[in-house]
């Protein structure tokens, strides 16, 4: 999966990318409104950069899909699971349904710990960055001055 974005700080060998929102991205709301950039992404880099500067990186599938995986998958079996083990234990239809939603409420806490102390660490070492080059705004500059001669 291959994203772009435009460096807007530096901190040392880490480096804070706002991303582009892509067509796959378009139907969705996580991003803070319909402009055309999304959430800010961070991660280690030995290569030179400057703020302002775009950033082509890649996420292979595999890791695109098995995050998407522990996400959406996961809260859905723990809150099954919730339910067939309540029924089995012998609670009342009541009580299995309320232990499944407490099932799914620990599933959201323990990908909230796992995506916090795992995931956090891991982050930099599934990313491949293609290319990091130089934003040419000189096009950008002359068509706003084209623009303001007529």
């Amino acid at each position: 999966m291959l994203n772009k974005g435009v460096i807007k700080e530096i901190n040392g060998d880490k480096i804070v990318v706002k991303l582009y929102k892509d067509t796959s991205c378009s139907h969705c709301s996580g991003c803070s409104g319909d402009g055309k950039y999304g959430k800010d992404f961070e991660f280690t880099t030995d290569r030179k950069a400057e703020i302002g500067d775009t950033v082509t990186f890649e996420i292979s599938a595999g890791k695109v899909i098995k995050a998407a995986s522990i996400a959406y998958v996961f809260p859905a079996v723990a809150m099954i699971l919730g339910y067939f083990i309540a029924s089995k234990l012998g609670f009342s239809e009541n009580q299995s349904i309320a232990s499944s939603f407490i099932a799914l409420g620990i599933s959201f806490v323990c990908l909230f710990l796992y995506d916090k102390y795992v995931v956090k660490k891991q982050k930099n070492s599934e990313i491949d960055i293609i290319s990091i080059e130089k934003e040419d705004t000189s096009e950008m500059i002359d068509n706003c001055n084209n623009k303001n001669m007529f």
